[in-house]
């Protein structure tokens, strides 16, 4: 699996780097834009990256997964841009996180065991089995909508 970039999460009981791909990122970052757009007008690509700082450039590949994947579609012209093809309520993390990356697995080998050099009978690899199904249930639990109203939350009290 390949890992864009490392997020860092601080808690003043735990201090742990959480790996997250850059796409699934930007793509939650996308769909909670369009997600708290007050009417159901196209967005722009453009006012999509500047309001998000992701690079124009990089955001058009983002969307077109997120498109493939039957999250946004897009209209042409003046007018046109990028809206959720569905309510957010209905789009969970673990959809964001398919489309674009097809494995939770944090090590190769949960996946493909029989590529495993060292053992096959391997107590690491049970344990990190364990790991994605814990985290890929979390994902499947929250969805673009609880991200939304957890980020108006975190805006109304200053956090």
């Amino acid at each position: 699996m390949l890992i864009a970039r490392q997020r860092k999460c601080r808690s003043p009981a735990l201090d742990a780097a959480v790996l997250v791909p850059m796409k699934v990122d930007y793509g939650l970052r996308v769909l909670m834009h369009l997600a708290q757009t007050t009417t159901p007008v196209p967005v722009s690509a453009s006012e999509i990256a500047e309001q998000q700082k992701i690079p124009e450039a990089y955001l058009h590949h983002v969307l077109g997964e997120l498109q493939v994947s039957g999250m946004l579609e897009s209209r042409r012209g003046p007018a046109g841009g990028y809206m959720l093809t569905r309510p957010a309520k209905e789009i969970t993390v673990a959809d964001v996180f398919m489309s674009f990356d097809r494995s939770l697995a944090p090590l190769d080998c949960v996946d493909s065991p029989e590529d495993c050099t060292l053992s096959r009978a391997c107590s690491q690899r049970e344990l990190w089995s364990d790991v994605e199904r814990v985290l890929l249930e979390r994902l499947r639990e929250t969805r673009v909508s609880d991200l939304v109203a957890e980020q108006r939350e975190m805006v109304w009290f200053g956090v």
